[in-house]
């Protein structure tokens, strides 16, 4: 068994992983949006339920994040949706976020 603590690579496409990202952004009310690091986390837990990690065989993964070049990907994923009107950005605070209280949250239009 390896350990690995760098960033996780998933291995979705783009297609499917722009419909992993409206499946998370559908899920959450529209008056608290989900933040960009909450988003990912939840992208990261669907590939590991999927098995769609980067060399997942014989590897547990200490880390809670997605790889660098995943995080590029998914913020022009959710460009590409915010220019097709399917996504848009909510400012501003909520009380019933804590600590994720005055981040941009992601919402469906």
């Amino acid at each position: 068994m390896n350990y690995d603590a760098k960033p996780v690579r998933i291995l979705y496409d783009d297609a499917k992983l722009k419909e992993k990202i409206m499946v998370g952004i559908a899920g959450r009310d529209a008056t608290l949006g989900i933040t960009f690091v909450n988003l990912c986390y939840q992208l990261l837990q669907l590939a590991i339920q999927e098995h769609m990690l980067e060399d997942p065989d014989n590897t547990i993964y200490t880390n809670d994040e997605i790889s660098p070049e995943d995080q590029v990907r998914v913020s022009r994923l959710l460009w590409e949706l915010i220019w097709d009107r399917k996504v848009f950005l909510l400012f501003g605070r909520s009380s019933l976020l804590g600590l994720s209280n005055g981040e941009d949250r992601f919402v469906k239009y």
